[in-house]
This record gives C-alpha cells, structure tokens and sequence, in this order.
C-alpha cells in the first residue's frame, strides 16, 4: 500500500511532534509499506540552517519539502502556507496519475480552509483521506481579529472535515467521544503516543550538535529538573513555577530548565516576570527552542522530568506527547491527572501522578522523588516497560494500517 503523510513539521528540528511523526514514518515504513512523507511547510526558520534538501532521506525516512519560507513577514508567511498547500494538492494529483498513492494522512494542525485545495484533490481523486487530530484546536485561546477567525476555521473544522475523510485518528478517548457525532465507531482510531526502545540510542548517535556546555550540567548543581513545553494555558507553567518555589527553600542546590517558549511575546514576558516575582532567577533557566539532541542531554541528565497539564478542555482532549520520551529516560517523571493518563498508568507504580492545577501536590511529589530517589527510579523503570507495551510504535502503527485497509477494503 502507498501512503503518503502529510504533515507540517520541522525535520530535522522540531519538538515531540516532529518525533512522532517520525516514528510514525519508520512504523509504516517498518511494516512494510512504501511511505512517503510530504511536508508542505516549514513553521521554524532554524529547518533551512542544516536541511537545504527540498527532497531527500533523513533518519531512513524519505521526505519531500514543497515549500520553504523564509520570510519573516505573517502576511507573506500566511500567503505562502497557500501557496504551499495548492502546490502539495499538485504533487498529490502527480502521484495518483503515476499510481504511487492509495490512501493520505494529514496530520498537524489540520485546517478546512487553508487544506482545502488537500481535501478536494482527495474527493475529486477518490483517495481515501484520514484525518489524524491530535487536539481540538477550537478550545485554544486564541485573541485578536486574526484568533477569532482562527477559533470559527477549527469549529469549522471539526464539525465539516470528517464529512470528507474516510476515517479519523484521534489521540484520546476524550476525542474519540467528540468525533463520534459525526463519525460512526469503526471509522475512528485511537492511536496516543508512540515510543522506541531505540529513541536514546538513535538520539546517542546524532551527537554533533551537541554544545559541550550541555554535558557539564550536572557539575552546576545537584539536583536538575527539566521541563519542556509551549508555556500555553494547557502546560500549567505557573503552577510548576510555584511548586518549585517551595521546593528550592528545602533544597537549594537545584536548577530547574525549562526549554522551549511560547510563539507569544507576552507570555514569555509573563513567565519571566513570574519567576523574577519568586526570585528565582538565580534557580531557573529557560533556554528557549532546542533542537531533538539538545533536549535529549536535558533529559539524560535530569533528576526529575514534567508533564504537568492543567484541568482544561483543551489539555484533556489532548494527550502529553513529551510523555513518552520521557519515560524512555527511565528518569521519574511528574505528570498530572489529565486526559488518558490514569488509563495507562497508575500513581506510584509506573509514573508519579498528581491533581492538576495544584502546585503542594507537585511540590510534594518532587519531595518524595528527591527524598526517595532510588524508589522513584524503580517506578521510572516501570514506567518504561508499561509505555513499550501500550505505545510501542512497530504495533501501533500496524494498528493504523489495519485501520486504513479495513475501511477501503485493500
């Protein structure tokens, strides 16, 4: 079966995204489809710096930049996503004529305006089209002129887009749940994260990026505490702020690094202003966007990792991705009581589980690690067993190509 997967990500840069579509990629590829990937886009300029190959292979996955931009323009950059998509429908129309293609994913932040051009080439081609939504985009909070409309083109979305789309591949039962109005049960997939028991050692190899820097960490402090986001309303970042404010009082020699940031200047301001606000500008780091090996190191050398969600729609429709290559680390991990987690892990025994939106309850759990340290790291270890069972990456990528051929009868 020919598959393409079309998705917007930042090879080789990116965050779990970026990772997930890989393996993702090497699952199908594994199995023994022919995968192709197509990305339409670009979203960080950083891609350019090491990839200047429109078509190519990396990491074994064979891609196809159709579009790169470098504009630092929104309207431009807006104008050429356009561009970029009708210019994918193009490619799809190339491929179908030459019978390389039999069914599409499309992935990422799946828009029925913008993908429209996808979308009609698919119906006008009859190929079977699925829709892999890994949030409900609509429960964002979005501001201005441009996130009103914005907000309306996901409502839209979600509501007209399964009507052009063979089946869904949802992350979440909270998902799943949204997506059966419109939708009946067999043409819905759950599919969470995907992990690889060869993710540290691939991620070992691709040492070269590495800045030294990053591997005298430990030296600074004894204790480090990694977390890694998009410092949205769904990461709970003030809350981790908090919690980490009683914490340092108790045990001083730790820092906490936080990579990443938020695409919204006033946000990044208002973080920075928190942690000023504690004062622990002296116990805290943001590092800002790191590529796949730098966040390896943070990882590997962290004492404590976090996937602190709040009790929001949105954060419940979703589910952690970071997650699993956390527990990869077979370092402890403190996440909170969000979306699915309860229904793959159990507290204290492979993961380290608390309430939401509740910095004691944090607090406390970093406590216990930092006080119980080689209890924790049994529990780490578990934790790893129990995500190679539930979202080993070679079956639940089976998964999705069952799914596909059931539903077309291939």
């Amino acid at each position: 079966m020919n598959i393409l997967l079309i998705d917007s990500i930042d090879l080789p840069f990116g965050g779990a995204h970026s990772v997930h579509v890989g393996l993702l990629m090497k699952g199908l590829l594994e199995n023994r489809e022919n995968a192709f990937l197509i990305i339409p886009y670009g979203h960080k300029r950083e891609v350019l710096s090491l990839n200047k190959k429109r078509v190519g292979h990396y990491d074994a996955i064979p891609y196809f930049f159709v579009h790169q931009d470098i504009h630092a323009n929104k309207i431009i950059r807006l104008v050429n996503k356009f561009i970029a998509v009708f210019h994918t429908a193009g490619l799809i129309y190339r491929r179908r004529n030459k019978k390389k293609v039999d069914a599409i994913i499309l992935g990422g932040a799946v828009d029925i305006i913008r993908d429209s051009p996808i979308i009609f080439m698919c119906a006008i081609l009859r190929i079977p089209l699925y829709i892999w939504f890994v949030e409900k985009m609509s429960l964002n909070i979005y501001s201005g002129i441009p996130g009103f409309l914005n907000h309306w083109s996901q409502k839209m979305t979600e509501a007209f887009l399964p009507c052009f789309a063979s089946g869904v591949i949802v992350i979440s039962s909270y998902l799943k749940k949204h997506y059966l109005k419109y939708l009946m049960e067999d043409k819905i997939l759950i599919s969470p994260i995907l992990v690889s028991q060869n993710m540290q050692n691939t991620t070992m190899r691709n040492t070269k990026y590495i800045a030294k820097e990053k591997l005298d960490l430990k030296c600074n402090c004894k204790y480090l505490l990694v977390y890694s986001g998009s410092y949205g309303e769904k990461d709970g970042i003030f809350y981790l702020i908090d919690a980490f404010a009683k914490v340092v009082k108790k045990y001083p020699d730790t820092l906490f690094i936080m990579t990443g940031k938020n695409d919204s200047k006033i946000i990044m301001s208002s973080v920075e202003s928190y942690i000023h606000l504690h004062n622990l500008q002296d116990y805290m780091q943001l590092v800002g966007f790191v590529n796949s090996e730098e966040l390896f190191y943070y990882n590997h050398f962290a004492d404590i990792l976090f996937a602190c969600r709040t009790n929001s729609p949105f954060a419940n429709h979703g589910f952690p991705w970071k997650l699993g290559e956390y527990c990869m680390t077979c370092k402890p991990i403190i996440a909170t009581k969000v979306s699915d987690i309860e229904l793959y892990f159990k507290d204290n025994d492979d993961l380290l589980i608390v309430e939401p939106s509740n910095s004691k309850a944090i607090a406390d759990k970093i406590d216990f690690v930092l006080s119980n340290y080689d209890e924790a790291l049994v529990i780490a270890n578990k934790g790893k067993e129990t995500a190679l069972k539930n979202f080993g990456y070679l079956e639940k990528t089976r998964e999705i190509i069952d799914f596909i051929k059931v539903n077309n009868n291939f």
